[in-house]
């Protein structure tokens, strides 16, 4: 397989014909191998456009999508980044080109290991925290404040209001979220001192990383 020529046509093709214009964002995805990232079974697919299931329910998001969520977080030179759902370590790399420092929460057992093995290469730097993504979302004691930008690579069925509330005013979140009022939706909260800003941006392709509501089974 050609992974030069793929990873040409996934800029033209994926992100610069869907708006994704953040010059040093492009630049860094024209730039980086992303196929040297994945296990070997999967590095055919390291340039594909679809949504990568793993056995143990996460998934790997396809590149428009996470290009667009670190693009939604506006300019991150300088930012302290909490990245929740770090997967295998390639929106990581991005951002760590980038931003001042990067936070990352990822437990999967199926990405942790190729994570780690990612790092130990030197392909980004970051800290890796050692809470779950479970915790982020129902531990009251984390701290949010350290950051300027938090990213959820991941769908929500609610609104990250919890979150939002022990946000720093200044502070940006993305993520995307998944129910009745907004459908695959890329969401924007920028949290000021009173109140928060949302702004409904693209749509998105991804499955949920974390879910609020836990539907009881049905009982006869």
């Amino acid at each position: 397989m050609n992974f030069q020529e793929a990873r040409t046509n996934m800029v033209l093709n994926q992100l610069r014909a869907n708006r994704i214009s953040n010059y040093d964002l492009v630049d860094i995805y024209e730039n980086m191998e992303r196929e040297n990232f994945y296990p070997e079974d999967l590095r055919h697919l390291s340039y594909s456009d679809i949504l990568i299931r793993h056995s143990d329910g996460r998934f790997l998001l396809p590149p428009l999508t996470s290009a667009n969520l670190i693009q939604s977080l506006g300019d991150i030179k300088n930012s302290h980044i909490l990245e929740v759902g770090s997967s295998i370590g390639i929106s990581t790399a991005v951002m760590s080109q980038l931003a001042l420092n990067v936070d990352c929460i990822e437990t999967s057992d199926v990405m942790l290991p190729i994570f780690k093995k990612n790092l130990s290469k030197d392909f980004f730097q970051c800290n890796l925290l050692s809470n779950t993504i479970n915790e982020i979302f129902e531990n009251e004691s984390f701290d949010f404040t350290k950051y300027s930008k938090i990213i959820i690579n991941g769908a929500l069925d609610q609104e990250p209001n919890n979150i939002i509330l022990k946000m720093n005013p200044g502070t940006t979140l993305v993520c995307i979220i998944d129910n009745k009022e907004l459908k695959h939706k890329i969401v924007k909260y920028v949290k000021a001192d009173e109140t928060c800003s949302r702004f409904i941006l693209d749509e998105a392709v991804a499955e949920y990383i974390y879910k609020y509501i836990i539907e009881e089974p049905f009982v006869f």
